[in-house]
């Protein structure tokens, strides 16, 4: 028997969906994460310093910066750690609240967020098996699915 994924039923996806449009979506995310854990390797960072690089286009709380991960503050910490080793951030007392440390990017961490940021967008040719119409759809598509996740924030994504 082979499975119809197309196949709907009167209230809606049919079950193949619920599993499928997960392990897609996973699989194209995993395609995402190696491509930028090479551009990362190339200099000569993990890919969770990288992200961390990324998110601190302004200057961060760590708490903020591992919310925004999704990891752990003393994960965060430890990735912030050794960026600081680097020099590519610093840590700043926050002018209001002297107990709380903003991330800064240094000159040179600016520097390597935006070679990295411009070999991963410049080289990553996952998208290019769509025309341009269906990757503006795409991108509408995972937009609403974030607005929404993002809208019920407090509420689980998966039950």
């Amino acid at each position: 028997m082979v499975d119809n994924y197309l196949s709907e039923t009167p209230g809606g996806p049919s079950p193949h969906w619920r599993r499928q449009l997960p392990e897609l979506f996973f699989g194209v995310v995993r395609r995402l994460r190696h491509h930028a854990s090479e551009a990362a390797a190339d200099f000569d960072l993990s890919f969770l310093q990288s992200r961390a690089l990324w998110r601190l286009e302004q200057p961060m709380a760590t708490g903020t910066l591992a919310e925004q991960m999704g990891l752990d503050r003393s994960n965060v910490t430890s990735v912030v750690d050794r960026l600081e080793e680097r020099g590519l951030v610093t840590r700043q007392a926050h002018p209001g609240d002297r107990r709380v440390k903003l991330l800064v990017l240094t000159d040179a961490g600016r520097a390597t967020r935006a070679a990295i940021d411009e070999r991963i967008f410049a080289t990553v040719t996952l998208f290019e098996a769509l025309s341009e119409e269906d990757q503006q759809e795409l991108a509408g598509l995972l937009s609403k699915l974030l607005e929404r996740a993002d809208a019920g924030a407090s509420a689980p994504v998966v039950q």
